[in-house]
């Protein structure tokens, strides 16, 4: 059995590669209500750069294969990975950088329009270090000519490392439901970790229980699947436990980067258990209960703290822990 009290401790050092998009977002504000014009601010974002930054506030070692523009905004970009200790691998930088126009509703959710492109790993991948795990998912997973190439790369990257998928589906992106349903089963075929929101779930397939459609993922070959659900916190499943936690009460401030958030936290719990990398991939599979619990509740935890921030901030591995214990604390005082 897996000793889940190792969570509460400093995490050993990881190694993750990450694929994707990196973009700013402009975030239109008009929550207030009164008729004003919309508060507009631009944070850096894309659902694999936060995952990237969460992850290096885990205490993990991130190297992450992306695209940035030769602009002021690509400028920004860069000085914030690299600030945040990301190991940037990219194509020479050309042309505008990414954005994202998000509008949040009165919950604090999102809706997004987009305007990238994505070339890189039209062929080969950069070369990297070798690494325990690879994520990649969102835009980039999703744009041709280059998914099939991106594709290849996971693939060869299985017999390495444990492989971790977010499908991240945009509609305003992905406007066919039935060729992202397609990619979506094809690219989940190569994941040993498969995380979704239920807004993915109910594009993709509609009305169809959560548990269904995980299942359906476990018989393909995943080991673990996480379906986060908002305000209804987030189901986990192995083919030998499932979880369903309920979500923190806290005030939510944006949902930008929550499920990246939950990516970074559910990566580092793995890695602090000893469970990322192709040799683990059995005892990933095979992970109990009281373990999955463990992790859900250190990614849950991270998410949270990060809802509660502007943008996409996510909590170092100390601060997903310092408020795990006070959680702890005022269940038992309680």
């Amino acid at each position: 059995m897996v000793d889940t009290r190792r969570l509460t401790t400093p995490p050993t050092r990881t190694r993750a590669l990450v694929i994707g998009e990196s973009l700013i977002d402009i975030v239109h504000d008009d929550r207030a209500g009164d008729g004003s014009a919309p508060l507009t601010t631009e944070y850096p974002g894309g659902s694999p750069m936060n995952a990237s930054i969460g992850l290096v506030r885990q205490g993990i070692d991130v190297q992450f294969v992306t695209e940035l523009g030769a602009d002021q905004r690509g400028d920004r970009l860069e000085e914030r990975l690299v600030r945040e200790g990301v190991d940037l691998l990219i194509a020479p930088r050309a042309g505008s950088t990414a954005t994202a126009s998000a509008h949040l509703r009165g919950d604090g959710s999102a809706e997004y329009s987009f305007d990238l492109d994505w070339s890189l790993g039209c062929g080969e991948m950069p070369a990297h270090r070798p690494v325990e795990v690879l994520h990649f998912g969102s835009l980039a997973a999703a744009m041709n000519p280059c998914c099939s190439d991106l594709e290849n790369a996971v693939r060869a990257a299985r017999a390495t490392a444990t492989i971790s998928y977010d499908p991240n589906i945009r509609p305003t992106h992905d406007t066919d439901p039935d060729a992202a349903r397609a990619r979506v089963e094809r690219q989940a075929r190569l994941a040993d970790i498969v995380k979704a929101s239920d807004e993915d779930l109910a594009y993709l397939y509609g009305d169809e229980p959560h548990a269904a459609i995980a299942q359906r993922w476990l018989d393909a070959g995943v080991a673990l699947v996480v379906i986060t659900r908002a305000a209804d916190g987030a189901l986990l499943m192995t083919a030998d436990a499932v979880v369903d936690l309920p979500a923190y009460d806290v005030e939510v401030l944006d949902t930008i980067g929550a499920g990246d958030a939950m990516t970074a936290g559910l990566l580092a719990g793995l890695g602090t258990l000893g469970l990322l990398g192709a040799d683990r991939r059995e005892e990933l599979r095979s992970i109990d209960e009281r373990t999955l619990r463990a992790v859900g509740d250190w990614a849950q935890q991270t998410a949270a703290l990060t809802i509660g921030r502007p943008g996409a901030e996510p909590p170092t591995s100390a601060e997903t822990r310092d408020a795990l214990l006070q959680t702890s604390s005022r269940s038992v005082a309680a």
